[in-house]
């Protein structure tokens, strides 16, 4: 144990030194745009946000960086609405009705555990930090009551490491306890000697700084079940605290990696993101708030400006309020007092200059798209044409990072809960036509519907040409599959699967209908020719002659239809 003490530590001084590039630029970040976010001192020191909220004298960025993490939590993972489901991969399984009935059971339990857990306000806040500081991560662990606790994180609390594919598998977690809190998760037997009788002597409430180690571990029996021979290793240490007998609190495992971490913009040799609009817009917030305070000081130099006073007047009792008088000799020819210097500054100048930094901040933080549709008067003025157009140059600016907190975010997450529901028997069995199959995710969420949206309309306006064209020549639509463009459009909507009928359905519907328009013709038919047949009744009939010949074909034909 002393020896995965030492591992741990030395490892966790090197994620340091590696992480310390960004750590600069993430406390400027945390300073001039978002205080409460970010923690940068020592795990111990409370209230760290506290006096850095006097640095912020315009909150135009604090307020941008709100709309971006509620548009990301409402456009993506939407606590109200479906915002995704799964599926097999398969068009042909997913067409089984118990298969659908299955993978719609099983979302609708992921939904309902996601509502009463702490899951959606962790996505608000890893949201809010990947806006700002380009990175979120989030730990998930199993949980008796909910079935899962989360637990997220801020910037410079935590070091990450990934994998030779880019993809984060490493995480250390610095944060500090109360030796309560300790006894609490680990218990007494787990305390150093040290701890121990400082706990016993009733100083519970002092902070004691932890390393939460979770990475992928080396060497371990495959066949074991202990949960120190799982895929991830977990180790609890104390940092400044540990003895020979004790040197860690607990060490145990994950069958997969319990942490969900995604990040804005990370080339591939890069572990942590290079961009966020947090980073973008850094410069402008600094401006910003230098503009906003020398504005102010302009101003109390306009209305209370520094003035000069004879030296006889030094001891005078001088009244600066509006309207006060007082009494002082002056100097023969010179006025009693005098402004000193004049602050003679264009104020709609300087607050047109500001607007338009505020601006640029809004616009780093795609404020623009996220209220796009919520300025209604504007869009009235506007064709249908034009705000689609608008609507897909806003989407097509952040389609990339959308993506990435798809396969960093989402999947992950969706994962990891469905794993931990799946080992507590809170998912029913699969139906044996999918047993070992892998699942996917196809994403309903408004942000998602619109990206697919963005791609369909090419189709849906050669589907509406098309149909033009038809009006003079039918046989033009024979070109296209009517039938899969549905399935298509469906798809990329959102439609709920369990709406849509499956290809035999729609086959086996088909049929029956055309069943039903041949014996309505048949029917029509003889209807027909009983008519024509009464009406021959009084003309010669016999077989050699022509009416003769027509009346025993439309008898035959009577025949057929009736068989």
């Amino acid at each position: 144990m002393k020896e995965v003490r030492q591992e741990i530590l030395r490892r966790w001084n090197s994620l340091v030194m590696e992480r310390d590039p960004y750590l600069h630029q993430w406390i400027e970040i945390s300073k001039f745009l978002r205080p409460a976010n970010g923690k940068f001192l020592n795990p111990t020191t409370q209230n760290e946000a506290k006096t850095r909220w006097n640095n912020i004298y315009d909150n135009t960025a604090l307020r941008a960086s709100d709309i971006l993490a509620k548009g990301l939590m409402s456009g993506m993972t939407d606590p109200s609405q479906q915002w995704f489901f799964l599926t097999t991969g398969s068009p042909d399984l997913d067409e089984s009705v118990q298969v659908r009935r299955w993978l719609s059971d099983v979302s609708q339990i992921l939904y309902m555990t996601y509502a009463k857990t702490n899951l959606y306000q962790a996505l608000h806040h890893a949201w809010l930090e990947a806006g700002l500081f380009g990175i979120l991560a989030i730990i998930i662990e199993e949980d008796e009551e909910k079935g899962f606790n989360c637990i997220p994180l801020t910037a410079g609390e935590y070091c990450i490491s990934c994998d030779s594919k880019g993809t984060p598998d490493t995480i250390y977690r610095e944060f500090s306890l109360s030796l309560r809190q300790i006894v609490q998760k680990f218990g007494e037997d787990a305390l150093p000697y040290s701890l121990y009788q400082t706990y016993q002597g009733g100083q519970k409430d002092k902070l004691y700084t932890i390393i939460h180690a979770i990475e992928p571990r080396e060497k371990r029996d495959t066949r074991s079940k202990s949960n120190k021979d799982m895929p991830w290793r977990s180790v609890y240490l104390l940092k400044d605290a540990g003895d020979d007998q004790k040197p860690i609190l607990r060490e145990s495992g994950y069958r997969m990696f319990p942490a969900v971490v995604g990040r804005w913009g990370a080339i591939s040799t890069e572990t942590y993101s290079c961009e966020s609009p947090g980073m973008v817009v850094l410069g402008d917030v600094k401006q910003l708030q230098h503009e906003q305070k020398q504005k102010g000081n302009a101003i109390d130099y306009m209305v209370n400006p520094p003035i000069g006073l004879p030296s006889e007047a030094k001891d005078s009792d001088i009244d600066m309020d509006p309207g006060g008088q007082s009494f002082i000799n002056g100097a023969t020819g010179r006025k009693p007092a005098e402004q000193l210097w004049n602050v003679a500054i264009n104020l709609n100048d300087l607050r047109q200059d500001t607007l338009e930094v505020q601006n640029r901040i809004r616009a780093g933080f795609n404020v623009d798209m996220f209220l796009m549709l919520s300025n209604q008067s504007a869009l009235n003025q506007m064709t249908a044409t034009a705000v689609a157009e608008l609507h897909e140059e806003k989407l097509l600016m952040l389609g990339p990072v959308l993506s990435r907190f798809n396969n960093e975010v989402l999947r992950p997450l969706i994962d990891r809960t469905f794993n931990i529901l799946n080992e507590e028997g809170l998912i029913p069995p699969a139906p044996e036509e999918i047993q070992g199959t892998d699942l996917n995710v196809e994403y309903t969420s408004i942000l998602s519907r619109s990206q697919k949206e963005v791609q369909s309309r090419t189709d849906q306006q050669a589907i509406q040409e098309a149909l033009q064209i038809a009006q003079y020549q039918p046989d033009f639509l024979d070109n296209f599959d009517l039938d899969k463009y549905a399935q298509i459009v469906s798809d990329k909507r959102g439609v709920s699967p369990e709406i849509l009928r499956s290809s035999d359905e729609v086959a086996a519907i088909r049929q029956q209908r055309a069943q039903q328009q041949q014996q309505a013709q048949q029917q029509q038919q003889m209807a027909q020719s009983a008519d024509m047949l009464s009406k021959l009744g009084k003309v010669p009939a016999g077989p050699e002659t022509l009416a003769g010949q027509a009346v025993q074909g439309m008898q035959d034909m009577a025949v057929e239809g009736m068989q």
